[in-house]
């Protein structure tokens, strides 16, 4: 049921791209209105490629049985033998001591014995310094610092590390990550089965979601990457390293000259190297780390952007490395990748079809407001399915449709930072990695928002424009596109809920 669904969402996006371009290229546009009709037909083709992604991703997962059965014939490999050694690192750069100390205990209830764990403190503060001696004494840490001039944020000292390790196999948790006991147990022995398996990466889910809005819808947007996504890329090994919950083999990050320190997601570039050196990932959906999720719209803010601006710098490279190693990568690994490079694009498309709507209401610009019966023979048709296929799917993994609605609301609203991120990337603005700050929330000042709420004053006015200009020429079209500009303001008008004191 949920395959067919799948196709038949591609199906329709493909109709629905072929109708919009026919009757793109039939019409006799002016250049102003040419120029925005394109713009709006390049955004919703964007949007409605990563939603065939989706679909895909969908239809992959029928094979995550196969793979999973794959990954089970490591589970015992270790009985009788000797256990690899495995570091354990949490990088931290002044970092709450409550939040290190549960991250600490966790790590030590791990069910591993040849594990040994390292405190890589960044920190420079000295009482940052002074609360890592303790947690290290109280916790019976490897305290490791830097020796080098300060260089490469996380993948910096991470790579420090790598020159002087002996252990085979290295983990990396976030400071907030807490892992179940059983982390290792599954993963290690499949490490062990595959020499060219370079890193293993599991999923994290939110613990502070019950009295935290932001953190509950963060964690949605999470569940929709984590459970069908992830699983479509781990069938075609291009699945990349989330930079937390993952263990990578020692030899393999050596190989490449450790982690990538050219980017803010150092994770994702990564993952782009071992894989065009013929190394080979895995996605084990298996919940067994939880963390903690920003509880202000600062904190989000500041975690989407850096995923934003770094994503798009790796996407920079991977068009260059297209044209001059095409072979470097399989056709299966270019689509996955060329999905996620370009993912956090999707804020210029947001903004492009929240101005086409008003375009034409406020200046008779023409939108997507093709003659009623054909937009609605060839729009509402995928509308249906790809709804059908996004709620559907998640359902069938137990999450409930108000929940995900919550996730994609806060999404929507963050377009503008997305924006943001993409252009200091794209014109190549130095971009410092922001740490996702652990305080409690609070409510930002209106002054943050103000991009949302200039969104929500100019739907506001364009509805009623378009009001009044239906009452006087009766045209459909304007129906249409007051439809929309309403609901880009009930989407940025959920800004209030999410702005609220953590309790």
């Amino acid at each position: 049921m949920l395959e067919a669904l799948g196709i038949l969402a591609i199906l329709a996006a493909m109709t629905y791209l072929i109708v919009r371009g026919v009757l793109l290229e039939r019409a006799r546009y002016s250049v102003v209105d040419g120029v925005f009709a394109v713009l709006i037909l390049l955004s919703e083709g964007f949007i409605l490629f990563h939603g065939i992604g989706y679909a895909i991703a969908i239809l992959w997962s029928k094979k995550k049985a196969q793979n999973m059965s794959a990954i089970s014939e490591g589970l015992h490999l270790l009985e009788g033998h000797d256990e690899p050694s495995v570091a354990i690192l949490v990088p931290a750069r002044h970092e709450p001591r409550e939040v290190l100390a549960k991250t600490f205990i966790t790590i030590d209830n791990m069910e591993y014995k040849n594990k040994r764990v390292y405190f890589l403190d960044d920190s420079i503060k000295e009482e940052y310094h002074r609360e890592a001696e303790e947690l290290a004494r109280e916790y019976h840490l490897t305290l490791f610092r830097r020796t080098k001039p300060w260089h490469g944020a996380k993948a910096g000292i991470i790579n420090d590390f790598l020159e002087q390790m002996t252990e085979k196999y290295v983990v990396i948790f976030d400071a907030d990550s807490n892992p179940m006991p059983d982390f290792l147990g599954p993963v290690v022995p499949i490490m062990e089965a595959r020499e060219k398996l370079a890193f293993i990466q599991t999923p994290q889910f939110y613990t502070n979601i019950d009295d935290n809005r932001i953190a509950r819808a963060s964690v949605l947007q999470q569940a929709v990457f984590y459970e069908y996504i992830c699983d479509g890329k781990g069938i075609v090994d291009s699945m990349f390293c989330c930079g937390t919950n993952v263990i990578l083999r020692a030899s393999a990050l050596k190989a490449i000259g450790g982690m990538d320190e050219g980017t803010v997601t150092e994770d994702f570039a990564t993952s782009l190297k071992l894989h065009s050196h013929g190394f080979s990932s895995l996605y084990y959906n298996h919940t067994c780390v939880f963390g903690m999720g920003p509880e202000d719209l600062i904190g989000y803010f500041t975690q989407q952007f850096r995923w934003t601006a770094g994503t798009l710098q790796v996407f920079k490279k991977l068009v260059a490395q297209f044209f001059t190693k095409p072979f470097s990568l399989s056709m299966g690994q270019w689509f996955q990748y060329f999905l996620s490079g370009t993912y956090y694009l999707v804020g210029f498309a947001y903004f492009i079809l929240i101005l086409g709507p008003l375009l034409y209401i406020f200046f008779r610009v023409p939108s997507f407001f093709i003659r009623p019966e054909v937009y609605f023979l060839s729009f509402i048709p995928y509308m249906l399915l790809s709804t059908s296929v996004f709620y559907f799917s998640l359902r069938k993994r137990n999450y409930r449709p108000g929940d995900l609605i919550l996730g994609q609301l806060l999404g929507a609203s963050s377009c503008f930072v997305y924006m943001k991120g993409a252009l200091a990337a794209l014109l190549g603005l130095k971009i410092s990695f922001g740490v996702t700050s652990k305080a409690k929330g609070s409510a930002v000042p209106l002054r943050v928002i103000w991009p949302q709420l200039a969104v929500m004053a100019a739907t506001f006015i364009g509805l009623v424009w378009a009001m009044n200009r239906f009452v006087y020429e009766h045209e459909p079209a304007l129906i249409i596109n007051a439809f929309w500009t309403f609901y880009q303001f009930l989407i940025f008008s959920s800004i209030f809920y999410f702005n609220q004191e953590a309790k």
